[in-house]
């Protein structure tokens, strides 16, 4: 019958060869020669290695599962030509070597502490903890919460160490209070000290959130922006306010209504400044920035006829005569040319 290789190794025929491996590593470690004096002992752990020799190749292992030991060492004849007898080296030390590099099944993990692996160079595996890096989050605000300042709530969720040994953790809720001064500048950025998640090996990085302007939600039409200290908005007026002029009604961020004359032509480049009813400035918030209006003109889709006339005159009449007072010019041609379709008998009597 010859030597059960398979037995030596305590393995079943249909065993795969990472178990075959396994199960010489468990004998070398248990009959390691450089630990063992009994001869028994190293007969053994010779036995062992000349089944993991035979057993560990495909080939060999093939034609003893197919001959048994003796026709493994006999040599066989095959369809083209006779094949050598298979004949272990006899060293167990060899095989022992060549299965773990060393002489030493220990080799390894000693080895590591002399030259560390590069996962024992990271600061963790030294003990060393690592600071999360900075977690930068927006901090949208309206422009009345700016205008007027206040206490600002931000709820967040991180995770916390729990349990005595720190080694767990879970989500928890948090408020954090930010204090937004009048006049504050878009950008600005607040930072909460180690507020990140924490961590059995980290340190929490750092939690900071960065202002940045909401856009202005109006009901009446019209919607502010801020530049520095100014505040701008935008007001539609027609064709005849451009030209003759108009009051805009503006309602501000600290709820006052004011009424702005336009006594001049609306141009595209013009702009109305209201000095002091900007934005507080943060330095002192007595003291406000200019509120600024710009226009945006909307023609008429038509026209008639004697209209466009009418207005081909009166601007003639302007570049006649030209300088600030051409829009009085221009309604006392408009004046004058009603004047005329009016009958004499319809006109007032004049005084003797």
């Amino acid at each position: 019958m010859g030597i059960d290789y398979y037995g030596v190794l305590n393995l079943k025929q249909n065993c795969n060869d990472l178990e075959i491996k396994r199960a010489f590593r468990r004998l070398a470690i248990q009959y390691n020669p450089h630990r063992q004096e009994d001869e028994s002992v190293r007969e053994l752990f010779a036995l062992a290695a000349e089944a993991y020799d035979t057993l560990h190749d495909p080939y060999r292992r093939t034609v003893y599962d197919q001959f048994g030991e003796e026709g493994l060492k006999r040599g066989w004849q095959g369809s083209d030509k006779y094949y050598e007898p298979y004949t272990y080296h006899g060293d167990p030390i060899r095989t022992y070597q060549e299965f773990f590099g060393t002489a030493s099944p220990y080799a390894d993990l000693l080895d590591a502490l002399h030259d560390p692996h590069p996962l024992f160079n990271l600061p963790e595996g030294r003990g060393v903890r690592r600071k999360m890096e900075t977690i930068r989050r927006p901090l949208p605000l309206t422009l009345e919460e700016v205008f007027h300042g206040g206490l600002k709530k931000v709820r967040i969720t991180h995770h916390v160490l729990i349990g005595v040994d720190k080694t767990t953790t879970e989500p928890r809720e948090r408020v954090l209070k930010i204090n937004i001064k009048p006049g504050l500048p878009s950008g600005t950025e607040f930072k909460f000290v180690e507020m990140g998640d924490q961590g059995p090996t980290i340190i929490p990085g750092d939690l900071v959130f960065v202002t940045e302007d909401r856009p202005h939600d109006s009901h009446v039409g019209y919607r502010f922006w801020r530049e520095g200290d100014n505040l701008l908005m935008v007001c539609n007026v027609d064709l005849k306010e451009a030209l003759t002029g108009c009051n805009i009604v503006v309602n501000t961020l600290d709820h006052k209504t004011l009424r702005v004359p336009i006594t001049q032509v609306t141009t595209p480049e013009y702009e109305k400044v209201i000095q002091g009813e900007g934005m507080p400035q943060l330095t002192d918030w007595r003291h406000r920035g200019d509120l600024v209006i710009r226009f945006n003109m909307a023609l008429p889709p038509y026209l008639p006829r004697a209209s466009k006339k009418m207005v081909t005159r009166a601007l003639r009449l302007a570049e006649v005569d030209g300088g600030p007072g051409e829009v009085e010019h221009v309604h006392k041609f408009i004046m004058l040319d009603k004047m005329r379709r009016i009958s004499k008998s319809e006109r007032l009597p004049q005084d003797l």
